[in-house]
């Protein structure tokens, strides 16, 4: 069984690192990690941040691996005061900010996700840019559960090639404050942290060195509590595939 897991930043797959247990192979510009989870052989991929960079970095892999199943994985903005961060939400659909057209996620995929203790939402929103002040996200809570930059691009991609696909992220920015200074002007092209970008924010606003510190710090708890929700879902996800029953779980290869 093959699964692939995207996620938009370095940052975000960083616990996995730490593991011990990755391959690495490249695909295009691609680097590929891989590691053997329950019964699954699972790719993971960091696409760049944006939902262009993510259908792209899909594409390449779906077009030439046949995947059982995808997670989009990564950070989420809450749109809700009930998300705090660390909380691990899985969505019924993702939609583009602007969009009309909804992508429904794996029925089942989405429920197994919700029985090993996420947050089922109803909705992700895609948005082209980053959601920072306190403004923008109550624009938006009533639209959505959480924000990202790249489920509805790997969806697409995803529904295209007639794999399942499953959103789920970690919260990672909380509704009651603003993101310190625009954190997608410190991104390159391809949609990568630009240190040189980051130097330049840090330089153009000093007071708000305490505020990147301690999203930094959050990130990294984030980004651990997601590494850890996910390990233990594709665990036991992939077992019971393989062993067949239970049957809601095996229908997630045709929903």
């Amino acid at each position: 069984m093959r699964i692939l897991v995207t996620f938009a930043v370095d940052a975000e797959f960083a616990p996995w690192r730490k593991l011990g247990r990755l391959r690495s192979r490249t695909a295009g510009h691609l680097e590929v990690f891989n590691a053997e989870i329950g019964r699954a052989s699972v790719d993971f991929v960091v696409t760049g941040m944006g939902a262009g960079n993510a259908s792209r970095a899909a594409e390449a892999l779906m077009s030439a691996t046949k995947y059982e199943f995808c997670i989009s994985a990564g950070f989420a903005g809450a749109l809700s005061e009930k998300h705090r961060i660390g909380d691990i939400l899985v969505a019924e659909g993702v939609q583009q900010l602007g969009g009309s057209k909804t992508l429904w996620c794996s029925r089942n995929l989405t429920h197994a996700a919700k029985g090993d203790g996420a947050k089922q939402v109803r909705l992700f929103l895609t948005s082209d840019h980053v959601i920072r002040t306190i403004e923008e996200k109550k624009r938006l809570a009533a639209f959505a559960g959480a924000v990202d930059m790249e489920s509805f691009g790997v969806a697409c991609v995803a529904e295209a090639h007639g794999i399942p696909v499953v959103a789920i992220r970690v919260i990672s920015d909380t509704t009651d404050r603003d993101l310190p200074v625009r954190i997608d002007t410190m991104i390159d092209e391809r949609g990568r942290l630009n240190l040189g970008g980051v130097v330049r924010g840090i330089v153009r606003h000093p007071l708000q060195i305490p505020a990147l510190i301690r999203l930094g710090r959050e990130s990294r708890r984030a980004a651990e509590a997601l590494a850890n929700f996910l390990d233990a879902f594709i665990g036991k996800v992939s077992c019971s595939l393989e062993a067949g029953p239970p049957a809601e779980l095996k229908e997630a290869a045709a929903q």
